[in-house]
Protein backbone atom coordinates (compact mmCIF):
# COMPACT_ATOMS: atom_id res chain seq x y z
CA UNK A 1 0.00 0.00 0.00
CA UNK A 2 2.87 2.43 0.60
CA UNK A 3 4.53 2.50 -2.98
CA UNK A 4 1.29 3.57 -4.00
CA UNK A 5 1.04 6.15 -1.88
CA UNK A 6 3.78 7.83 -3.72
CA UNK A 7 2.47 10.04 -6.06
CA UNK A 8 4.91 9.36 -8.54
CA UNK A 9 4.08 5.75 -8.71
CA UNK A 10 0.39 6.29 -8.40
CA UNK A 11 0.96 8.30 -11.35
CA UNK A 12 2.50 6.35 -13.72
CA UNK A 13 -0.28 3.90 -12.86
CA UNK A 14 -2.69 6.14 -13.65
CA UNK A 15 -1.12 6.64 -17.22
CA UNK A 16 -0.25 3.12 -17.65
CA UNK A 17 -4.00 2.30 -17.26
CA UNK A 18 -5.22 5.14 -19.33
CA UNK A 19 -2.99 3.19 -22.46
CA UNK A 20 -4.07 -0.13 -21.87
CA UNK A 21 -7.88 1.03 -21.28
CA UNK A 22 -7.03 2.65 -25.10
CA UNK A 23 -5.73 -0.54 -26.18
CA UNK A 24 -8.31 -2.20 -25.33
CA UNK A 25 -11.24 0.29 -26.70
CA UNK A 26 -9.05 0.78 -30.31
CA UNK A 27 -8.49 -3.40 -30.64
CA UNK A 28 -11.41 -4.93 -28.55
CA UNK A 29 -11.45 -8.38 -28.01
CA UNK A 30 -7.92 -9.11 -26.20
CA UNK A 31 -9.56 -8.73 -22.47
CA UNK A 32 -6.30 -8.49 -21.06
CA UNK A 33 -5.21 -4.45 -21.70
CA UNK A 34 -8.32 -3.18 -21.16
CA UNK A 35 -8.88 -5.27 -17.79
CA UNK A 36 -5.65 -4.50 -16.75
CA UNK A 37 -5.59 -0.63 -17.65
CA UNK A 38 -8.88 -0.61 -15.41
CA UNK A 39 -7.01 -1.98 -12.68
CA UNK A 40 -4.10 0.15 -12.80
CA UNK A 41 -6.04 2.81 -13.37
CA UNK A 42 -7.77 2.46 -10.50
CA UNK A 43 -5.17 1.73 -8.36
CA UNK A 44 -3.15 5.18 -9.74
CA UNK A 45 -6.78 7.28 -9.17
CA UNK A 46 -6.71 5.52 -5.55
CA UNK A 47 -2.93 6.34 -4.98
CA UNK A 48 -3.40 10.11 -6.32
CA UNK A 49 -6.85 10.43 -4.18
CA UNK A 50 -5.08 9.56 -0.71
CA UNK A 51 -3.17 12.64 -1.46
CA UNK A 52 -6.02 14.86 -1.34
CA UNK A 53 -5.13 16.59 -4.92
CA UNK A 54 -6.11 20.05 -5.84
CA UNK A 55 -9.05 20.21 -7.78
CA UNK A 56 -7.34 23.05 -10.54
CA UNK A 57 -4.63 19.85 -11.09
CA UNK A 58 -7.12 17.36 -11.65
CA UNK A 59 -8.92 19.35 -13.95
CA UNK A 60 -6.29 19.64 -16.26
CA UNK A 61 -5.35 15.81 -15.93
CA UNK A 62 -8.78 15.09 -16.92
CA UNK A 63 -8.30 17.42 -20.14
CA UNK A 64 -5.22 16.35 -20.82
CA UNK A 65 -6.56 12.98 -21.35
CA UNK A 66 -9.50 14.19 -23.48
CA UNK A 67 -7.05 15.99 -25.60
CA UNK A 68 -4.91 12.68 -25.71
CA UNK A 69 -7.90 10.98 -26.60
CA UNK A 70 -9.31 12.86 -29.47
CA UNK A 71 -5.94 13.15 -30.89
CA UNK A 72 -5.74 9.42 -31.01
CA UNK A 73 -9.33 9.10 -31.87
CA UNK A 74 -9.22 11.95 -35.19
CA UNK A 75 -5.57 12.91 -35.98
CA UNK A 76 -6.13 16.69 -35.61
CA UNK A 77 -2.44 16.77 -36.76
CA UNK A 78 -0.48 17.06 -33.37
CA UNK A 79 -2.62 20.05 -32.09
CA UNK A 80 -4.57 18.30 -29.85
CA UNK A 81 -1.83 15.80 -29.01
CA UNK A 82 0.55 18.45 -28.05
CA UNK A 83 -2.03 20.54 -26.35
CA UNK A 84 -2.30 17.76 -24.04
CA UNK A 85 1.02 16.71 -22.94
CA UNK A 86 1.61 20.01 -22.23
CA UNK A 87 -1.79 20.03 -19.96
CA UNK A 88 -0.94 16.58 -18.37
CA UNK A 89 2.50 17.91 -17.31
CA UNK A 90 1.22 21.15 -15.91
CA UNK A 91 -1.53 19.24 -14.51
CA UNK A 92 0.79 16.39 -12.75
CA UNK A 93 2.54 19.12 -11.41
CA UNK A 94 0.09 20.98 -10.03
CA UNK A 95 -1.95 18.11 -8.30
CA UNK A 96 -0.28 18.22 -5.14
CA UNK A 97 0.77 21.10 -2.84
CA UNK A 98 3.56 20.47 -0.06
CA UNK A 99 6.45 18.49 0.13
CA UNK A 100 4.68 15.16 -1.45
CA UNK A 101 4.42 15.84 -5.16
CA UNK A 102 5.12 14.81 -8.51
CA UNK A 103 8.45 15.02 -10.14
CA UNK A 104 8.22 17.68 -12.19
CA UNK A 105 11.27 15.87 -14.80
CA UNK A 106 8.68 12.68 -14.20
CA UNK A 107 5.52 15.01 -15.33
CA UNK A 108 7.61 16.27 -17.99
CA UNK A 109 8.84 12.85 -19.39
CA UNK A 110 5.37 10.75 -19.50
CA UNK A 111 3.67 14.48 -21.00
CA UNK A 112 6.55 13.80 -24.19
CA UNK A 113 6.09 9.93 -24.36
CA UNK A 114 2.38 10.22 -24.17
CA UNK A 115 2.42 13.02 -27.26
CA UNK A 116 4.91 11.15 -29.07
CA UNK A 117 2.83 8.30 -29.20
CA UNK A 118 -0.54 10.30 -29.47
CA UNK A 119 0.84 12.36 -32.52
CA UNK A 120 2.34 9.15 -34.11
CA UNK A 121 -1.20 6.91 -34.17
CA UNK A 122 -2.50 9.63 -35.17
CA UNK A 123 -0.77 10.53 -37.88
CA UNK A 124 -0.85 6.52 -39.04
CA UNK A 125 -4.75 7.05 -38.64
CA UNK A 126 -4.58 9.56 -40.79
CA UNK A 127 -2.25 8.09 -43.65
CA UNK A 128 -5.26 4.65 -43.48
CA UNK A 129 -8.45 7.16 -44.29
CA UNK A 130 -6.45 8.96 -46.91
CA UNK A 131 -5.57 5.75 -48.69
CA UNK A 132 -9.29 4.36 -47.93
CA UNK A 133 -11.01 7.09 -49.71
CA UNK A 134 -9.29 6.05 -52.80
CA UNK A 135 -10.60 2.59 -53.17
CA UNK A 136 -11.67 0.92 -56.25
CA UNK A 137 -11.42 2.22 -59.46
CA UNK A 138 -10.43 5.99 -58.18
CA UNK A 139 -7.20 4.16 -57.33
CA UNK A 140 -6.74 3.95 -61.34
CA UNK A 141 -6.46 7.84 -61.83
CA UNK A 142 -2.71 8.70 -62.66
CA UNK A 143 -2.23 5.11 -63.65
CA UNK A 144 0.28 4.50 -67.15
CA UNK A 145 -1.37 1.70 -69.50
CA UNK A 146 -1.55 1.06 -73.21
CA UNK A 147 -4.25 1.74 -75.91
CA UNK A 148 -5.01 -1.61 -77.53
CA UNK A 149 -7.34 0.59 -80.11
CA UNK A 150 -6.91 3.43 -81.40
CA UNK A 151 -8.82 5.97 -79.79
CA UNK A 152 -10.45 8.44 -81.73
CA UNK A 153 -12.71 10.51 -78.92
CA UNK A 154 -13.61 5.93 -77.93
CA UNK A 155 -11.62 3.18 -77.53
CA UNK A 156 -9.79 0.89 -75.40
CA UNK A 157 -6.94 0.78 -73.30
CA UNK A 158 -5.11 -2.00 -70.93
CA UNK A 159 -4.21 -1.17 -67.28
CA UNK A 160 -3.25 -3.24 -64.33
CA UNK A 161 -4.12 -6.27 -66.34
CA UNK A 162 -7.55 -5.42 -67.41
CA UNK A 163 -9.29 -3.70 -70.56
CA UNK A 164 -10.80 -0.50 -69.43
CA UNK A 165 -13.77 1.47 -72.12
CA UNK A 166 -11.85 5.17 -72.62
CA UNK A 167 -12.40 8.27 -73.81
CA UNK A 168 -9.71 10.95 -74.99
CA UNK A 169 -9.90 14.52 -76.37
CA UNK A 170 -7.08 13.64 -78.56
CA UNK A 171 -6.48 11.12 -81.15
CA UNK A 172 -4.35 8.22 -79.75
CA UNK A 173 -2.87 5.35 -82.10
CA UNK A 174 -3.18 1.71 -80.73
CA UNK A 175 -0.05 0.48 -78.89
CA UNK A 176 0.70 4.31 -77.31
CA UNK A 177 1.11 4.81 -73.21
CA UNK A 178 -1.58 6.51 -71.80
CA UNK A 179 -2.20 8.26 -68.61
CA UNK A 180 -5.61 8.38 -66.99
CA UNK A 181 -6.74 11.87 -66.16
CA UNK A 182 -10.37 11.18 -64.34
CA UNK A 183 -12.41 8.22 -64.05
CA UNK A 184 -16.27 8.84 -64.72
CA UNK A 185 -19.08 5.72 -64.71
CA UNK A 186 -16.38 3.23 -65.53
CA UNK A 187 -14.95 5.11 -68.21
CA UNK A 188 -11.38 6.38 -68.17
CA UNK A 189 -10.96 9.34 -69.44
CA UNK A 190 -6.71 9.31 -70.97
CA UNK A 191 -4.17 11.15 -72.42
CA UNK A 192 -0.98 10.16 -74.66
CA UNK A 193 1.79 9.71 -71.83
Amino acid sequence: MYAISDPNIAFLLLVAGALGIYWELHAPGGFLPGILGVFLFATGLLGLWQDAPTWYGSILILMAILLLAAELKFGSHGVSGVAGAVLLSIGAIALFQGPRKISPALAIAVSVGLCIIAVFLGYLGLRVRRSASLTGIQRLVGEKGISRTAINSQGTVFIRGEYWQARSQQMIPAGAPVLVERVQDLILYVKEA
